[in-house]
């Protein structure tokens, strides 16, 4: 008799010890990510970060004339090396933390004397910081390679997406635990639902609208990779972010983004991006 009580909860006992912990509520893991989220821009903010960024484009590519004249002097098309200072600020006026990138070397040559010209900007912010720091970033834009004319390329953006004043322009969707990344981080799936949208087709003048993948530490709520999906009828771009701890910071940096560009016409604009050197 007690060999048959024995052995179902024996059974059970197994079956309870291999299932893990329950997964974590959703609207606690958007809570602990959201406080996260302030704390990186806390940290994170005016640390200027060395990006490597490789580009590759394969297909028709047209190239305006504007970037053209550009280019120039620059080689190759269909590879592109850039070496570029990034940083995260917050602009004086603007209610927003804003990426940046100051490239200085295109293809192994140097485009600009090499100096912390956002950093010095940011430290000694000018009335005209903002369009100041806006014609840098469009200067640097212009390196781009492909017939996708971008600024979203920025290993934040889906980051900025989970701030707490932000999270109600989205649908949450809790997946599963991706014990790759470590135990106790949860995918959370998510998808745009307000309008205008972060991201707009500047061209034809209509949102896009983002969606995509989370990897959270539900103890914590850090971020351990973003995944950022924009299409419409003509495009469809995929851009991933993976973090890393870093103790100077106290906060996951971001090491490397890897972006994907196709095309209606079947071409493809594809990059990756690997960030050190943080000061």
């Amino acid at each position: 008799m007690s060999a048959c009580v024995f052995i179902p909860l024996l059974a059970a006992w197994i079956l309870a010890t291999q299932s893990g912990p329950p997964p974590p509520s959703l609207e606690e893991l958007l809570t602990r990510a959201g406080a996260y989220v302030a704390r990186f821009n806390a940290n994170f903010a005016n640390v200027v970060s060395e990006e490597r960024y490789t580009q590759w484009a394969s297909g028709q590519q047209t190239v305006s004339a504007t970037r053209r004249a550009a280019m120039a002097s620059i080689s190759g098309l269909e590879r592109r090396e850039l070496v570029s200072d990034f940083l995260l600020v917050k602009l004086p006026g603007v209610d927003a933390w804003v990426s940046f990138r100051d490239t200085f070397d295109v293809d192994g040559k140097p485009v600009r004397e090499r100096q912390d010209r956002l950093s010095a900007l940011m430290l000694h912010p000018t009335e005209d910081a903002v369009a100041q720091a806006g014609r840098i970033l469009d200067e640097s834009t212009r390196y781009n390679i492909g017939n996708v004319s971008r600024t979203v390329n920025m290993p934040l953006l889906a980051l900025g997406f989970l701030e707490t004043t932000n999270q109600s322009r989205f649908r949450y969707v809790l997946g599963k635990e991706d014990t790759r990344l470590g135990t106790g981080v949860w995918i959370v799936n998510y998808e745009e639902r307000s309008h205008p949208t972060f991201v707009r087709n500047p061209t034809l003048d209509h949102d896009l609208i983002a969606s995509g993948r989370y990897w959270i530490e539900a103890a914590t709520g850090s971020v351990l990779k973003t995944e950022l999906v924009i299409r419409d009828e003509s495009l469809r771009a995929l851009l991933t972010t993976s973090f890393r701890t870093d103790d100077r910071f106290h906060v996951n940096v971001p090491f490397e983004m890897v972006e994907e560009y196709t095309l209606q016409n079947r071409s493809r604009v594809s990059g990756r991006a690997a960030y050190g050197r943080f000061r």
